[in-house]
Order: C-alpha cells, then structure tokens, then sequence
C-alpha cells in the first residue's frame, strides 16, 4: 500500500513538472513573438512619420517652406541620432543635410527668393521617406 501511493505522488509531481515547463515554454514563445513584431511599424505609424514631410512636398514651393522643411529634417535627424530613420536632403548633388547631421551643427538654408520643387523618395521595404531632393525652379 505504501508503495502505491508513493508512486502516485511521484506521477503527481512528474505532471505537475510537465505542466510548469509547458507554461514556460508557452510564455516564452508568446514573448518572442511579441519581440520580434516590436520593429514593424503600423501603418498609422509609417504614416505619422511620412506627414512631416509629406506636407513641404510639391512643386512651386516657397524659400520659406522649404527652410522650414530642412529645420524640421534637421531636428528629426537629432532626435532619432543612431537609427536608420533619418533623412537626407539634396540640393541637386549637393547634401543639405546628410542622413546623421555631420555637415553642420545647424540647418542649412536656401535663398527665399525662388520657389522649389520637393520631391520625397521612400525606402522600398520600410516604407518611410528616406531621402528629399530640392530643386530650384527656373
């Protein structure tokens, strides 16, 4: 009699191992999952992002907004220093701003008296704007 109940209590604590291990392995696939979806950007997100400077882009565009544009693209590089989500801006061939702010410790400008063009490129995987390119009109 006493050897029964010991091997109950033994096929007792065997299950009750089995179902602690499962537990563990199931929150550690669910983490996994949840650390490795953490890089994607929604939609909403690649959209915020894409509005800062979706919103200079055109043709006939002002010296002033274009100004604006290179500030906004300046303070975006700063904050996001060590990312791959910083953005170039040419001038022609020219870098204005290159895509870690090494060229100037403030942003470049360009003269208000003419209007420009602004034309945003998007990286194909990310989907985020990955380079401006401005043009004087003639």
């Amino acid at each position: 009699m006493e050897n029964a109940t010991k091997a109950l209590l033994i096929a007792a604590a065997v299950l009750v191992a089995i179902l602690i291990i499962s537990l563990g392995i199931g929150i550690f696939n669910t983490a996994s999952e949840q650390a490795e979806g953490a890089g994607d950007l929604t939609q909403y997100q690649i959209q915020t992002f894409n509005d800062k400077f979706r919103k200079y882009e055109g043709d006939s565009r002002s010296g002033a907004d274009v100004n604006a544009l290179l500030q906004t693209v300046f303070s975006h590089n700063n904050a996001q220093e060590g990312t791959d989500t910083c953005v170039e801006v040419k001038n022609g061939d020219t870098v204005l701003i290159d895509d870690i702010n090494t060229l100037s410790k403030s942003p470049a400008k360009v003269s208000t008296n003419y209007r420009y063009t602004v034309e945003l490129t998007y990286n194909t995987t990310t989907k985020l704007v990955e380079s401006i390119l401005i043009s004087q009109n003639p």
